[in-house]
């Protein structure tokens, strides 16, 4: 039986959860995909990451990317083009088996849905106030406020559009997680601590 413990990830933009991913896997001693999980899934079947990052967590277009002609190595063969549908069938192939091999932390991706049959599971959700994440993002990309909020709506709208569509739950609905937590009630330090004990409760640590 496979012990390995879980813990997913999805979060509005600039609410925090990056950070609070990166440390509660510190904590934890597990392994952390967000990003990294891109370039494992190119590797899968020998594409550069770019070809993945075009369609990271955005939902399915009628447009296909071009792929250059020849036969790829593994499973993944085809004649011109990759769908979007195909990048992320591949991208949760790279979760799932990740979650056989070790403990993670896997930020966004659908990663809750992806491993929605496995019982060592923790999902969370962070989320904050549109003030709190206005300063955040304000700070870490040296932009203005109305920039900020732009952001906030474009990306909140593409992961929201994401989740939807490739899972059978709602992005963000508290029903959708084990836990919602409001990173600006306790703050960063606080919450990771909160969610510490969540997770310990969870797994029985």
């Amino acid at each position: 039986m496979n012990t390995n413990k879980i813990i997913t990830i999805g979060r509005q933009f600039g609410s925090g959860g990056h950070e609070t991913g990166v440390k509660l896997a510190d904590l934890f001693g597990f392994e952390y995909y967000d990003n990294k999980l891109i370039t494992l899934a190119a590797k899968e079947i020998g594409f550069a990451p770019e070809y993945f990052e075009n369609v990271d967590e955005k939902p399915k277009f009628n447009n296909a990317f071009r792929i250059f002609e020849g036969v790829f190595a593994g499973n993944y063969q085809y004649e011109n083009y990759f769908s979007n549908d195909m990048l992320f069938k591949i991208q949760s192939d790279v979760i799932l088996k990740l979650a056989e091999e070790k403990s993670c932390v896997f930020v966004g991706r659908c990663s809750d849905y992806i491993l929605r049959n496995n019982p060592n599971v923790a999902s969370i959700f962070i989320h904050s106030s549109v003030a709190d994440r206005t300063q955040r993002i304000c700070n870490r990309l040296n932009v203005t406020e109305q920039k900020a909020l732009d952001l906030i709506k474009q990306f909140d709208k593409r992961r929201a559009s994401f989740y939807n569509y490739y899972s059978n739950k709602r992005w963000g609905h508290c029903e959708s997680y084990n836990i919602s937590v409001d990173i600006s009630v306790l703050g960063e330090e606080q919450t990771v601590n909160f969610l510490a004990e969540f997770i310990k409760k969870r797994f029985e640590m």
